[in-house]
């Protein structure tokens, strides 16, 4: 559990001692947990590979494989996360305001 946030430390226990090679929902549902509580009180962002190193270490029932799975669901979503700041999704958000506007003006100017 290198570098990982106290309050995430709890649920990634839960994940690792509930057998994370069975893909079995309730081991999903820990690994979700972890995640969400580790998004969510981390200051820095942490990296594809630090996850797989830390579950490669405490994890050594899970197979190369299955490192490399929960570490794409992890990028995956903390790519999917973070979609809301980047300069596009900013830009979207601009054009649909300006669009609206425009059409308000539209509307009660007439």
């Amino acid at each position: 559990m290198k570098d990982m946030p106290e309050k995430a430390k709890k649920y990634y226990k839960w994940f690792i001692n509930s057998h994370p090679e069975s893909y079995h929902p309730t081991t999903l549902d820990f690994f979700y947990m972890f995640l969400s509580v580790l998004l969510s009180y981390s200051k820095k962002t942490r990296t594809q590979g630090w996850l797989e190193e830390n579950l490669k270490e405490d994890s050594p029932q899970l197979s190369r494989k299955d490192i490399q799975k929960y570490g794409g669901i992890y990028k995956h979503i903390r790519d999917f996360r973070n979609v809301n700041e980047t300069q596009t999704a900013k830009l979207l958000a601009q054009s649909i305001h300006e669009t609206g506007m425009a059409e308000a003006r539209r509307k009660y100017l007439k």
